[in-house]
């Protein structure tokens, strides 16, 4: 099909919550598998989409028996199924879902813990150290371990076989606080983003119908804490009615995907730009990068006249991601368009995004069959935005309503009447729409590099450039002592330090060359680790800033 605009998908049925999805799923196609994932990395484990709510079902049971209602219940742990069942239980039976990265320090939990107002926190076995300790100073807040799930599970269903039904007789609230996410902290203190099931919902039935998935599966590798992994990555497959595989780690990312077999995958940059240096330098290894590039320079021409042999092409190189692999949904920060080009020379369609955890997440993004390379696609019907104080260039702040629009900051009055200007949300970021509407992100407005002569100069931009140099691993651009400074985390390469520190200023000489003055990069500071980064592997550039 030609790149070009087409009918928005209205398959699937309208959401008014997130229960509802659950109800609908178990009741249409209660057979089909729901989730799969490994246990002790031998045995794979499948779960129909009748088993997960029947589990739901019994957990939130369970909750209620025990008189857990109306509170706020923190969840810590890594991603699991285990997790998912806890979370869905939680917000379906009138609870408020608090959730931790597992990651957390002990302090971080206790001042998260209090900001939410949580008393209890369900963890994970391997959380539960940092958890207890950072529960100590409030006393009332009861801590419960996932590993006891199947007991829960098991008095919750003899609870409901014995014709106690108060999860079945609980009337769903849509518009009531259901959970709260943290922002991710790149530029500072975290908030607490108040989110309903309306808000989620919304937001699914506003995104299916801009995309639609391969046939196939979808492997969840982002963390379930986060808004883009969780209501993104994770309920939309489930109303899709792609089976859902859930890594196990990070670590065993490579060696589970040819088990999962995805045909789409949901990402944030860094993984895009790791697969694609891996790509290049075991091409180098193996002495094949000039057939490589041949094979994608073949491809690109045979796609010009209507003929796609990509799969064939390229087959050794979609092994790597299972064989199956068409479609990664890439977000949560900016990915250079070189990338996207490169993968769909390969055969894999890279359809960048937009979303922020205030919206529930997603705002925009490009279409199976109607995409624009550098934008973050086309805002999602439903959802309204407004560029706002544009300047000459006829960029603004992008401003957003619509029933996706989070609830507010949880006990902060002060932030969420900063957040909202007439009604409209407030992003904080930077960009345009185009004559089709396709948004057009150019930065943050408040990392903007403003110099001495007013010029304004958008660090993502020089960021993305330095990154195309070969040596170049992380990279964040600022000023200091009024010049631009790019401070640079060196890729591993065959080449020495001093090697490769050389060549990376030397891509920097050739970059300033093609930059106009105000923008030229004055200054190189070399790093020898990599830069702190949150749970979603997005830099924290207020740190960057601090230890100036």
């Amino acid at each position: 099909m030609k790149n070009r605009d087409y009918p928005l998908y209205h398959y699937l049925p309208k959401l008014e919550n997130i229960r509802q999805m659950l109800e609908q799923k178990a009741v249409t196609v209660p057979d089909e598998i729901a989730f799969r994932y490994m246990v002790k990395h031998k045995t794979l484990v499948e779960k129909t989409y009748r088993d997960f709510y029947q589990e739901v079902r019994w957990l939130g049971s369970y909750l209620l028996k025990r008189g857990v209602r109306g509170r706020k219940i923190a969840l810590m742990g890594e991603n699991s199924y285990q997790w998912l069942l806890a979370y869905f239980a939680i917000v379906t039976s009138g609870n408020v879902a608090v959730l931790l990265a597992k990651e957390q320090t002990a302090a971080e939990v206790g001042i998260l813990l209090a900001q939410s107002e949580a008393d209890v926190i369900v963890t994970s076995a391997a959380c539960r150290s940092v958890a207890e300790t950072g529960k100590k100073k409030l006393g009332r807040v009861r801590l419960m371990c996932l590993d006891a799930m199947d007991e829960w599970m098991e008095k919750g269903r003899r609870f409901y076989e014995r014709g106690r039904r108060p999860y079945d007789r609980l009337e769903t609230d849509a518009d009531a606080l259901a959970t709260i996410f943290f922002t991710s902290g790149t530029s500072g203190m975290s908030k607490a983003v108040m989110l309903s099931q309306r808000n989620m919902a919304s937001d699914i039935n506003f995104a299916v119908q801009n995309f639609c998935p391969t046939e196939g599966s979808v492997m969840a590798v982002l963390p379930f804490h986060h808004a883009f992994g969780l209501v993104t990555a994770v309920m939309m497959p489930f109303h899709y009615q792609r089976p859902l595989f859930i890594n196990s780690s990070l670590a065993d990312f490579m060696k589970e995907i040819p088990i999962a077999k995805p045909g789409t995958l949901f990402l944030v940059p860094l993984f895009v730009e790791t697969f694609s240096k891996t790509i290049w330098r075991t091409a180098r290894k193996q002495g094949q990068e000039k057939t490589l590039r041949r094979g994608m320079a073949l491809s690109n021409a045979l796609l010009k006249v209507g003929i796609d042999q990509r799969r064939k092409l390229f087959q050794s190189v979609l092994s790597k991601f299972g064989g199956n692999l068409e479609y990664i949904i890439c977000g949560g920060a900016a990915l250079d368009a070189r990338y996207v080009k490169e993968f769909r020379s390969l055969g894999v369609e890279i359809l960048n995004g937009y979303g922020i955890t205030e919206c529930s997440p997603v705002l925009s993004v490009n279409r199976n069959h109607y995409h624009r390379d550098g934008s973050v696609g086309q805002v999602l019907p439903g959802v309204s935005i407004r560029i706002a104080n544009v300047d000459e260039h006829g960029i603004g702040e992008i401003q957003v309503r619509g029933d996706n629009v989070m609830m507010g900051y949880y006990h902060d009055e002060a932030s969420t009447e900063e957040a909202f200007e007439d009604g409209w949300y407030r992003t904080g970021d930077l960009g345009y729409l185009d004559e089709d509407g396709f948004l057009f992100i150019t930065g943050r407005k408040k990392n903007l590099i403003i110099l001495a002569n007013g010029e304004n100069v958008s660090p993502e931009e020089l960021e993305q450039l330095i990154l195309r140099i070969p040596e170049v691993a992380e990279v964040v651009a600022y000023e200091e002592d009024k010049a631009i400074t790019a401070e640079i985390f060196p890729d591993e390469t065959e080449l020495s330090e001093a090697e490769a520190r050389k060549a990376i200023e030397e891509g920097v000489k050739q970059l300033n060359s093609e930059l106009p003055n105000f923008k030229k990069i004055h200054k190189i500071k070399f790093r020898t680790s990599e830069f702190e980064k949150t749970a979603t592997r997005k830099i924290k550039r207020y740190q960057v800033h601090q230890n100036k």
